[in-house]
């Protein structure tokens, strides 16, 4: 429901009652014949105010859908600076386009020069004037860009139950402009160059913007170079000098740090520059070719800008405040939704929130909701916490706060925007976990796996088969090679594979390995391990989903008869057992190809629900 259709009704409610009213009472009209002339006078009013209403929704307002897809783009900075010069240029270079597909404009420049403010700033532009489709996907890694194609093509009703992301995404490259204006896409922050170049616009009608350091960047489309403002241009703009704006590296988001420290803290600029100056930044921030951990070199003054605002925020005397930006360290880069921080348990997370948004070492999207962390700071704090001994604390209070927030396969279609975003959560927690692999307690870890696990259930549960094998193998490899194939989080890996299998139409291939995972645990857990019997069932579903329906019903039988002999008769999965007996029998006169080509069910192999 737009403004516009709101704004339309109410005019013309209210016209309706108050031609009535006067009407009625100052010319001493009957109710019938006020009422005539109140249906006259807002039908009069309502016809070119219907015509504005529909407009809008077609063509000017991002309504529902504009909601959806643009709440992500990033609000303005506390430190605007102006960019008409860049902005004129990425219009001459959409307009002056003669290719047969969609122009895309790639905007490079080093770190910390303004990419994504300056994309944001042509994004809510565009919105400010009613373009009907925005859409900002956070491209910092795989997962992330697959979460907000398949948000924009939710949006769209793109996306089809028991049908893999990749289709949806591709209905959304091949999706014409709505409206008068072009539909706008930006990628932002991207790092796989090769990854995103599938998933441009295929067809005529978009504007599309690339953000990225990344040099091989530029192959995407026409290159927009942004070089860091002059020391003057900062100094013009905030209350510090040009020098001080050099110390800091010139850089837009070092200056804002420094501004509101200025702003939170006493003692004035000398005072400051003063702390800039006792802060070690030691081996922070190094240029991967002295086997320091980042690629890229931010300017020493930037990094000893964000050190002075986190010691006075609160970083080391506060916990809520380290636990906070620990959290937003070590998930997924696009930012993290208030209400998963809100789970973290901590009733005061909100003012948490306000406060370090106050000193500029968090920020807001448009919708107010996603909570954002610049790249640099992310950086620092993540070396903060390697240097305190305290990243895998973070990683575990992560781990907890991701498995809070999961949810039941039962639940997987119809929260799968959530879901897509855990997954993203969880792709970037692995990696961070990875990175300190040999000081991570036992029970992180195990917490760690878990969450991937789930990953994979979740989406094979949805449909999207190709990527639920993919990171399905890439468990299994891990587990067999540090634990050993007879491990029970290996077996559990090899299960979560066969699913993955069933829900990319490669049942077959899933067959041996379950009748394997079978035996093994027949063998080293016994047959009445629950494991054991999960694995019965597994066995069963990958041949009903094989079209071999003799041996389905063969294998379900058994299967049914040890949940009954161990569980006994009423025990709920059980029930769940019989329930796909009971199918399957009937499906057998119907014909093997029929349940060949049945979707995957939602259940997990492990539990039968």
């Amino acid at each position: 429901m737009s403004v516009r259709w709101l704004v339309a009704t109410g005019v013309v409610g209210l016209a309706f009652a108050l031609t009535w009213a006067i009407g009625e009472g100052a010319y001493d009209l009957g109710q019938t014949a006020a009422l005539e002339i109140a249906a006259v006078t807002a039908a009069a009013i309502g016809l070119p105010l219907s015509w504005w209403s529909f407009r809008g929704q077609l063509l000017d307002e991002p309504a529902e859908v504009g909601w959806v897809t643009w709440r992500r783009v990033p609000s303005n900075p506390a430190l605007a600076l102006p960019r008409q010069a860049e902005q004129a240029r990425m219009d001459e270079i959409f307009r002056g386009y003669q290719g047969k597909g969609s122009p895309v404009v790639v905007i490079t420049g080093p770190s910390g020069a303004g990419k994504t403010q300056l994309a944001a700033g042509y994004a809510r532009a565009r919105i400010a004037e009613g373009w009907p489709l925005v859409a900002w996907i956070n491209a910092g890694s795989q997962e992330e860009t697959f979460a907000g194609l398949l948000e924009f093509a939710d949006a769209l009703s793109m996306r089809v139950p028991e049908e893999s992301g990749s289709r949806a995404v591709e209905r959304l490259r091949q999706h014409p402009p709505t409206g008068k204006q072009p539909n706008v896409m930006v990628f932002d922050g991207v790092v796989d160059v090769d990854a995103v170049r599938p998933f441009l616009p295929a067809i005529p009608g978009w504007r599309v913007i690339v953000t990225s350091r990344a040099s091989s960047a530029a192959a995407l489309g026409t290159e927009l170079a942004i070089e860091l403002p002059a020391a003057k241009d900062l100094a013009d703009r905030t209350e510090l000098t040009e020098a001080a704006c050099e110390t800091l590296g010139r850089l837009p988001f070092a200056a804002e740090l420094a501004e509101a420290t200025l702003r939170e803290q006493q003692g004035g600029l000398d005072a400051y520059l003063e702390r800039l100056r006792t802060v070690a930044v030691g081996e922070l921030l190094g240029d991967g070719t002295d086997g320091s951990r980042h690629e890229e070199r931010y300017p020493a003054g930037a990094a000893e800008a964000v050190l002075v605002a986190l010691r006075g925020a609160g970083f080391d005397s506060d916990p809520a405040v380290r636990k906070l930006l620990g959290l937003l360290a070590v998930l997924a880069p696009g930012g993290a939704s208030r209400g998963l921080l809100y789970q973290a348990g901590d009733p005061g997370a909100e003012y948490t929130i306000t406060r370090l948004t106050r000193w500029s070492l968090l920020s807001t999207r448009m919708d107010g909701d996603c909570v954002l962390m610049h790249e640099l700071t992310r950086r620092v704090v993540l070396d903060r916490l390697r240097t305190d001994d305290a990243l895998p604390q973070a990683i575990a209070q992560a781990a907890d706060l991701l498995g809070h927030a999961t949810f039941g396969e039962d639940q997987a279609w119809e929260r799968r925007g959530e879901g897509d975003q855990l997954i993203a959560h969880i792709a970037a927690l692995s990696t961070n976990a990875g990175s300190v692999s040999a000081t991570l307690p036992v029970e992180t870890s195990e917490r760690v796996l878990g969450l991937r696990q789930w990953a994979t259930r979740q989406l094979s549960a949805v449909g999207d088969g190709a990527r639920a094998v993919d990171l399905a193998e890439a468990i299994r490899t891990e587990c067999e090679t540090l634990l050993g194939p007879e491990h029970p989080d290996s077996l559990a890996a090899s299960d979560n594979l066969v699913i993955a299998y069933v829900a990319a139409r490669r049942s077959r291939e899933g067959i041996p390995l379950a009748e394997s995972v079978l035996a093994t645990r027949e063998r080293v857990l016994g047959a009445d391990h629950l494991d054991t019997l999960a694995s019965r069932y597994t066995v069963a579903y990958a041949h009903e989903y094989a079209g071999q329906l003799d041996d389905a019903v063969t294998l379900y039988d058994r299967a049914y008869a040890e949940y009954a002999r161990v569980l006994g008769a009423d025990n709920p999965q059980t029930l769940t057992v019989g329930a796909a007996l009971t199918r399957v029998r009937q499906l057998q006169p119907v014909g093997r190809h029929r349940a060949a080509q049945r979707p995957a069910p939602t259940q997990s192999a492990d539990t039968p629900e």
